[in-house]
Formats: structure tokens, C-alpha cells, sequence
């Protein structure tokens, strides 16, 4: 990266032109537990690529004081640099953003930014962490459990995850804009420099998203609520009923892996040259 970063990505080539997902993280989960999911996947005869989120797993350096990076750089920055070097690996192929949790989030700005970039949208236990659309009491668990993240993160000048055995070492700007997120529910990142909910709301680009059982912090609603955001966009909805938990499914990922599966070629089919409805008010990053 032109900042001296490194971004570590685990590819696995599929058959020329063949689709590629491109799997961004939950926050706090290394690219490698992903392992069980990609060889799902690839087994389909899908090509996968999973990303290391900035500063965490095999991605360097890891976040001190001095990181000032949140959910509109890893957008603006992140995002496209990882896209572009994937193109320049797998020409011609088809090329599908799947998001998990955060990476779903962030996933949503980048592909609104540039809609020409992505053939449609992957969300698999993503959804806001929003604490009003969670059922019941459960809303406290986002709502308490990240702005105390983000409040440790500004006393310490980082998240020290890796310490408290939690989401990892973080920036404080990225759990910042987490924190934000669950408490009103807004896309409004440090430094923005658009209106992403505007933006996203204008996507028109298919989207599959995935809830699964047992989810406390992706459940149905909070999943339907992000994806309710995508106003004009086509989105398919499947819940996966087994009780696998927000980070699980990826060990016994076969029925999600086949459901992508059949969502892509039927997308795929429907737009056979795999270029994407682009949006209007596209902006470019």
C-alpha cells in the first residue's frame, strides 16, 4: 500500500473466467479460519480470494495510537486495491464482494462507490449492529459492547483486542464508526467524504444476503435492516436455519456454499457477460 501497509490475501484460482468472491473478514477473524469456506466454494468452481483485514492476521502493521484509519478508508483505500490487484490475477472473471459482519458493512461503501467494479453482493451474517433492530434485550449487547470498545480505544489510543482476547487490535477511528453505527444506526464515518447512505440507497446491483441461526450479533432483523439501505437494488433474502452462530458457519459452510452457488449462476444468467447494472451518482475512488 502507498502508506507502507501490507494487505495479505489468500487466493485460490478458479478455471479461467470462472467467478470470484472476494471474502472480506468479520472484525477480528483472520482470512485463514475462512479455509473450510473456501474449499467449499471452490468446489463449486468459484474462484476465492479472502482478505486480511488492514492490521490484523498476516496483514501489517499492527494499529497503534497513530492509526487514524476507519470504515471510509478501508472503502476508499483498502477495497479498491485489493479489486484492482485480483482483476489483474483473474482477467475476465465475473467478480462477487461477499461481506461477513463488518466486512459487509464496509462492503456496502466500496460497491456504491463503484458499482462497474463488482458483479453483485455477497452478505453473510452481516447486517447493522444497530441495537434497535435487535430483538428484546439483545440490543444491548451491540450498543454496550461497542461503545465500551471505542471508549477503551480512546483512552488507550487503539483497541488492544489482542490483550482482552476480543475482536483483535484495532484502530480507534474503525470501532469508532462501529460504535457510532450500532448507537443511531447511520453510515457516518470519520472523514467521509459523501453521503453513503444516499449512495448505497442508489446500488443496483443484485445482492444475496444470508442470515443463520443462532446469530447473536447478525440476527434476521439486523440483517434486514442493512439490507433494507439497498433501496434500489435486487435482493434475494435465505436464512440458513442451523444453529452455527455468527462466526461457526464458516466450519460447516456446504449448504451456504451451494446457496451461493446457485445465486450466482442463476445472476449470472440473468446478465451473461457478468457486467453490473451501474448506479447513478457513481463515485469513483
Amino acid at each position: 500500500m502507498p502508506d507502507g501497509a501490507v494487505l495479505a490475501v489468500r487466493h485460490w484460482p478458479g478455471p479461467a473466467k470462472a467467478p470470484l468472491v472476494v471474502v472480506w473478514p468479520a472484525l477480528g477473524v483472520r482470512a485463514r479460519y475462512y479455509r473450510r469456506f473456501a474449499a467449499a466454494l471452490v468446489a463449486h468452481g468459484l474462484g476465492v480470494a479472502v482478505v486480511d483485514l488492514r492490521g490484523y492476521g498476516d496483514s501489517l502493521p499492527r494499529p497503534d495510537s497513530s492509526a487514524r484509519y476507519g470504515y471510509h478508508e478501508l472503502a476508499t483505500v483498502d477495497f479498491p486495491a485489493v479489486f484492482g490487484a485480483l482483476r489483474e490475477r483473474a482477467p475476465g472473471s465475473p467478480v462477487f464482494l461477499l461481506g461477513h459482519s463488518i466486512g459487509g458493512q464496509i462492503g456496502l461503501m466500496y460497491a456504491a462507490r463503484n458499482p462497474a467494479d463488482v458483479a453483485g453482493i455477497l452478505l453473510v451474517a452481516a447486517g447493522t449492529p444497530h441495537f434497535r433492530t435487535y430483538p428484546g434485550v439483545s440490543g444491548l449487547i451491540p450498543l454496550l459492547g461497542t461503545n465500551t470498545v471505542a471508549a477503551v480505544a480512546r483512552l488507550r489510543g487503539y483497541w488492544p483486542g489482542d490483550v482482552l482476547r476480543f475482536a483483535g487490535r484495532q484502530s480507534r477511528v474503525l470501532v469508532g464508526d462501529w460504535a457510532r453505527m450500532a448507537r443511531t444506526g447511520r453510515y457516518r464515518p470519520v472523514g467521509a467524504d459523501i453521503d453513503y447512505e444516499e449512495l448505497i440507497a442508489a446500488v443496483r446491483l443484485p445482492v444475496l444476503a444470508v442470515s443463520v441461526g443462532g446469530d447473536l450479533l447478525a440476527p434476521p432483523g439486523a440483517v434486514d435492516a442493512l439490507c433494507g439501505l439497498l433501496r434500489g437494488a435486487t435482493v434475494s433474502r435465505w436464512h440458513h436455519g442451523e444453529r452455527l452462530g455468527h462466526t461457526g458457519w464458516a466450519n460447516r459452510s456446504a449448504p451456504i456454499a451451494a446457496e451461493i452457488r446457485r445465486w450466482i449462476g442463476g445472476t449470472l444468467k440473468a446478465h451473461p457477460s457478468g457486467e453490473p447494472v451501474e448506479s447513478p451518482g457513481e463515485a469513483g475512488s
